[in-house]
């Protein structure tokens, strides 16, 4: 791997981010040379949480632990934070709160997605609006976002989060088991970012 040059994280502070989650986004800097995508993406989601905290969190060292298929772990001064961060070919945004459990998502505006698979990401309790009113791409990063947020990721059919519409840039969640959480979502940089979020346990 080499690295091109530090920038620092750009800090996003869209109105429809609750206080208490930190995000950030970056064009990535890391070319790898090999190895897999899942351990390039580790690595490089790491070293934003790390620039996050250390730019955002006053200086403090954050320690991410990630498991491949697993939602990374990571821990301030030993209290556990929750973390999650998400990769597209050009760019990568990250999220930090020490109050509510958070999955981010990001996918280029640009970035087509099949009529087909809305089919499969529907959940049989949602509105035909909430697809008539966004384009498919946006809804992708609301399922895959509270996905995140819970662990699962895409091991867990999209069809088992049901999204709801309360307004322009915020959303509900309601999983198969009946918890609930809040989305909110918006355009930074020509990507589309959601961001599910529930008060930690």
């Amino acid at each position: 791997m080499t690295v091109k040059e530090k920038i620092l994280p750009e800090l996003i502070e869209h109105p429809s981010i609750p206080d208490e989650v930190i995000v950030a986004y970056e064009p990535l800097t890391i070319e790898t040379t090999g190895g897999d995508r899942d351990t390039s993406e580790s690595i490089t989601g790491t070293l934003l949480l790390k620039r996050m905290a250390d730019r955002y969190l006053d200086g403090k060292t954050i320690d991410v632990f990630t498991k491949k298929y697993e939602k990374p772990q990571a821990f301030i001064d030993g209290e556990e934070v929750s973390v999650s961060f998400s990769h597209t070919d050009d760019a990568i945004v990250a999220a930090i709160s020490t109050s509510l459990n958070v999955g981010v998502d990001m996918e280029a505006k640009s970035r087509e997605v099949h009529e087909r698979l809305a089919s499969r990401m529907k959940s049989k309790d949602e509105k035909s609006t909430l697809y008539e009113g966004n384009s498919l791409i946006r809804v992708w990063t609301f399922k895959e976002a509270a996905l995140k947020m819970i662990g699962t990721g895409l091991r867990k059919p999209m069809n088992h989060v049901t999204v709801s519409i309360e307004n322009e840039h915020h959303f509900n969640a309601e999983f198969d088991d009946g918890n609930r959480a809040k989305i909110c979502s918006f355009i930074h940089q020509d990507h589309w970012i959601s961001i599910c979020y529930k008060l930690l346990p």
